[in-house]
């Protein structure tokens, strides 16, 4: 091919002065550049990137001077001269960012970001543009996503550009305005994918939260039910009550997406509750899934009641809704279900029964899957309008297990996945939902799951087709989703367990490392020779390095979800870790604690490993072409909590994770220059230096306790909380020598500040004073001060205000709308309250600090020569460390009540008052610290006596007898069968002495009463202690 044929177009986009000739200039590049990635490289190298976002800036500024034009509102795609300029400069710059990722440098080098952000306001904008902006910029956000470790495009940065109060606006318009025109559905559509590749971050999601995008896809998501027949019968009636029914949205249009809005839905709310909660709580979801007292006719009824009568029914059928009917009826194991729940039902709902026919029919008779005859007078609403119903599932989570069971692919994953968001949040009936999930939302995701592996998609070129790229898409999410679903659930593990979940898993991990063939690298050949395409100096004339293969990014994407799914199951059961080992899955998970991976292999067939124990390389500095391509840091994460699962498991522990020498790369990983791969690497390392390990003496000669004090030193919680884990089991059993050497790289002086000192609760608590001394101004001020739920944090409240005009808010307001923003702002304050999560992570520091000095004045192990003297010398040895009567004194602090700082807080008469809140002692503080006395009583009579004589701290512990925790009160009792234990003979007196002095505190009165406790242990352990007691008593 000769050199490019048209040169002269470049100099018609400098020189054209009318908007007929930027437009005709634009038109021409736009036909050379379409489809042709050579030309579109030449083109690059030329310059002429620059000047179409100049032309694109300068034609938006005109159309600012000339203020707003005479488009046609009825008209979306008509559009004046000057937005024909832009269409232009739009759809050329779409092709070159979909021309790959080499074009994403160059095209941010020449400022096409912030150009294309300006023209994605539906208001100043025509439909054509705004949909030409937003799939440039998904664009560019694909292409990202493929590129190399050593490229400079990250999403985060442009997470951050396009994540701005102004853009978020900008996409809350586009949500809550688009009408039925093809054009302007594309918009939600394309501001769906927008989130969902994009939003990441925390704070982002809080931000989309708080300005009403999340709102504005609840409604999207609620018209596509309407739309479907899905409105439970008669709730616009109903929702008069509450002020609801016009929040009832129209019916969707047949063109709207279902399975973007989901996937957002989800992708804002991640795992958090309050987030969640804004979109149970949004009106228009409120209002056509209200909570509604549900009583079915016979024929709906009758296989729930068939399980009812064979004891497998669910205990409180009131509580089901409508949607619950539509769904099969599933059993339900009694036993798995404590307690009921009674709903009073609202009186006068028959007065409205005739006028509720014609509102049922109105949404739910045409296409719909209820009849308002067979259900007529069953509908009442669950409590009165004072009463909160905060108890009652929404039949959103229901309807979600619906599209599951009935939609396609791409469509049920996604409900799947914002059904695990509202499951994992907390929302929905315990036992029932997890139930339903385990038999009517496990297996489809893995049937969907095994079919996809069973012939899997391929990918015969670089490009990848639509269809493709849908079923890679559902391959790399379904296995996460399903990580976050059973996560910390044994009946969901082993529902997914029964339905192969083990060899499905294991199959998904091979074939992610199975090495991508060459064609996959095919690259379009260019006749350009190298000097004329870098004779250009301007970063926008330079085209930066290639993307990743689309098929080796697919295979690093199933690589992270095999691992979570591999993780969340090993998690549970022994007999789920050993059926991975079976799979020979154990050499792929050790590979992905490589950046640079090859071939897995067998440990006959591995060299020793000879890695230095230095920090871990960079991947991006590498080489590394094999075909394996370089695992992100997510994958290394992954990994990582794959290993510490199966490491749950002794036998896999002594065998299959020492033949691979997986101590190795985690040891390497603890000096890894990314923090969430420390807290990680941190974590796995926990089970690898325990007693049963044969990797704690490798781990040692390397240093791993040196580096595990440095950790427990750190600025993140995290990674604290981590090391002092690692470090309380690697004190376990230990000789002396090395426990007081752990204690000193440690430093005493900062273990104490761990379990004892509030740091951050005390600098934040002096923080949030600022703050409440500026909001005490607007306080005053405020006139509505007879209700406490008014005062709901503006954040709580941005649902509501988004959903209606801010004159009208306030006066449309029921009680219902006042319980829910009191509501949201208790989540709101639990949730993103920096004191609250300062204290919680001070708490879970405190309770492995004090499980550590546990662990430091334990027995050390069988191999010891003095194993009699270790203990009472360690205990000795801690009292000259910390000084002894500090030492108690901080035992005693941790058994007390601690009367927080108070917060402002508006009481119910209008005041402002201090209001000072209790934290009660925790039950798993209380019981490092009994047990760090029961340890001391299990050593020699003169440490038994020192207990004892802690009167205070006895009185405290006195206190506990009756706690809630099991595991409280049998320390407890064992303290006290330590405490009146008897050496020999030469201790009976002061035994009988020690027995006396509980006997007088009242212990024995105490443990009596434990003698017909609930639990079985707690029982026998107290019979021991008593009768121990009155047989040193009577000496």
């Amino acid at each position: 091919m000769a050199r490019l044929s048209n040169p002269p177009i470049l100099s018609q986009l400098a020189s054209a002065r009318s908007y007929a000739e930027q437009t005709g200039a634009l038109r021409a590049l736009k036909n050379d550049v379409v489809g042709h990635t050579q030309k579109k490289e030449i083109w690059a190298g030329l310059g002429v990137l620059e000047p179409v976002v100049k032309i694109l800036n300068a034609a938006r500024a005109s159309a600012k001077v000339n203020g707003k034009d005479s488009r046609p509102q009825g008209n979306p795609r008509w559009v004046n001269e000057e937005e024909a300029v832009r269409l232009q400069a739009l759809q050329v710059l779409a092709s070159f960012a979909n021309g790959g990722t080499s074009f994403v440098e160059p095209l941010l080098a020449a400022g096409v970001l912030p150009a294309l952000l300006a023209n994605i306001c539906p208001y100043s904008n025509a439909p054509l543009l705004v949909a030409s902006a937003l799939q440039t910029l998904l664009n560019i956000i694909e292409a990202s996503s493929l590129a190399t470790p050593t490229s400079l495009v990250e999403t985060q940065n442009l997470a951050e550009a396009v994540f701005t109060p102004d853009h978020i606006e900008s996409f809350n318009a586009i949500l809550s305005n688009a009408g039925l025109d093809p054009v302007q559905q594309s918009h939600v559509t394309l501001v769906a994918n927008i989130i969902s590749q994009l939003c990441r971050h925390e704070r982002h999601q809080l931000a989309l939260a708080s300005s009403g995008v999340l709102d504005s896809l609840a409604t999207r998501l609620a018209s596509i039910a309407v739309a479907q027949g899905h409105v439970i019968p008669y709730a616009e009636v109903f929702g008069r009550v509450d002020r609801l029914t016009d929040f009832i949205p129209e019916p969707a249009a047949s063109s709207s997406s279902l399975a973007p809005i989901l996937e957002a839905l989800a992708t804002i709310i991640s795992d958090s509750r309050f987030r969640a909660c804004i979109l149970l709580c949004s009106p228009a979801i409120m209002a056509i899934f209200p909570s509604l007292k549900f009583t079915p006719s016979k024929e709906v009824s009758g296989p729930w009641e068939a399980l009812q009568n064979s004891n497998l029914g669910y205990p409180r059928p009131q509580s089901l809704s409508a949607m619950d009917y539509l769904l099969p009826a599933i059993p339900i194991h009694q036993n798995r279900v404590s307690g009921s729940q009674h709903y009073s039902s609202l009186g006068g709902a028959s007065e409205a029964r005739e006028r509720a026919r014609s509102a049922a029919t109105k949404y739910s008779s045409t296409g719909s899957v209820w009849e308002a005859s067979r259900f007529e007078s069953r509908f009442e609403l669950f409590g009165n309008e004072g009463e909160a119903d905060e108890d009652q599932e929404s039949p959103l989570i229901p309807w979600l297990v619906l599209l599951v069971r009935s939609r396609g692919n791409l469509e049920r994953l996604m409900a799947a996945h914002l059904l695990t968001s509202l499951f994992r949040s907390g929302f929905g009936s315990k036992y029932l939902r997890e139930t339903s999930l385990c038999l009517l939302v496990v297996p489809v995701l893995m049937d969907m799951l095994d079919q996809l592996q069973a012939s899997p998609p391929v990918a015969k070129s670089p490009l990848i087709d639509a269809e493709t790229a849908s079923k890679w898409l559902i391959l790399e999410k379904t296995p996460s989703i399903l990580a976050r679903m059973i996560t910390d659930s044994e009946p969901l593990q082993k529902a997914a367990f029964d339905c192969g979940a083990v060899k499905s898993f294991s199959k998904l991990l091979k074939d992610a490392y199975e090495p991508i063939p060459a064609s996959a690298y095919a690259k379009v050949w260019s006749p350009l020779a190298d000097a004329e395409t870098k004779a250009a100096e301007a970063a926008s004339c330079e085209l930066g390095p290639e993307g990743q293969p689309p098929l080796l990014a697919h295979r690093i994407r199933v690589r992270e979800s095999a691992l979570k799914a591999i993780g969340a199951l090993a998690a549970g059961k022994e007999e789920y870790r050993k059926a991975f080992v079976e799979q020979d899955v154990v050499a792929h998970i050790v590979q992905s604690l490589s950046p640079t991976p090859g071939k897995p292999s067998n440990p006959k067939d591995r060299s020793k490993p000879s890695e230095p124990d230095g920090p871990v390389p960079d991947a991006s500095s590498s080489d590394h072409n094999s075909g394996y391509g370089n695992n992100p840091l997510s994958v290394l994460i992954a990994g990582c909590h794959a290993i510490r699962m199966l490491s749950r498991s002794v036998s896999i522990l002594r065998t299959s994770l020492v033949d691979y020498a997986v101590a190795v790369p985690l040891f390497r990983f603890l000096r890894h220059p990314d923090v969430d791969v420390q807290i990680a690497a941190t974590a796995a390392i926990c089970n690898l230096v325990t007693e049963v390990s044969p990797m704690r003496e490798v781990l040692a000669e390397r240093g791993v306790m040196k580096i595990l004090c440095e950790h427990a030193h750190s600025l993140n919680a995290a990674l604290r909380l981590n090391a002092l884990w690692a470090l309380k089991h690697f004190v376990h059993a230990v000789d002396p020598e090395t426990k007081k050497h752990c204690l000193e790289e440690l430093e005493s002086g900062w273990l104490v500040q761990l379990i004892c000192d509030d740091t951050e609760d005390d600098a934040l608590f002096l923080a949030r004073s600022k703050l409440d001394k500026q909001n005490a101004a607007e306080v005053d001020d405020d006139e509505d001060g007879d209700i406490e739920m008014d005062q709901a944090d503006p954040l709580s409240r941005s649902w509501l205000s988004s959903s209606m005009p801010p004159q009208d808010a306030d006066s449309r307001r029921s009680v219902k709308f006042r319980q829910t923003e009191a509501r949201l702002a208790a989540l709101r304050e639990a949730e993103l309250n920096p004191l609250r999560k300062a204290r919680n992570d001070d708490l879970a520091i405190q309770e492995q600090g004090l499980d550590f000095i546990r662990n430091l004045i334990g027995a050390a192990g069988s191999g010891s020569s003095e194993p009699a003297n270790e203990t009472p010398d360690m205990i000795d040895y801690l009292f000259n460390e910390l000084g002894q009567d500090r030492f108690f004194d901080i035992l005693a602090r941790k058994l007390q009540a601690k009367v927080l700082h108070p917060t402002s807080r508006r009481s119910a008469g209008g005041n402002t008052g201090r209001e000072a809140r209790v934290l009660y002692p925790q039950p798993k503080i209380v019981q490092a610290v009994v047990f760090i006395l029961v340890h001391m009583a299990a050593s020699v009579p003169r440490h038994r006596q020192l207990v004892i004589a802690q009167t205070e701290l006895l009185k405290l512990l006195a206190n506990h007898f009756n706690s809630k925790d099991k595991e409280v009160r049998v320390a407890l009792c064992h303290l006290i069968g330590n405490l009146t234990w008897q050496d020999d003979d030469s201790d009976a007196s002061t035994c009988a002495r020690r027995a006396y002095e509980l006997k007088k505190l009242g212990f024995l009165t105490k443990l009596e009463g434990l003698e017909d406790d609930c639990e079985l242990d707690v029982r026998e352990r107290a019979k021991t202690a008593v009768w121990q007691m009155k047989q040193v008593s009577s000496f």
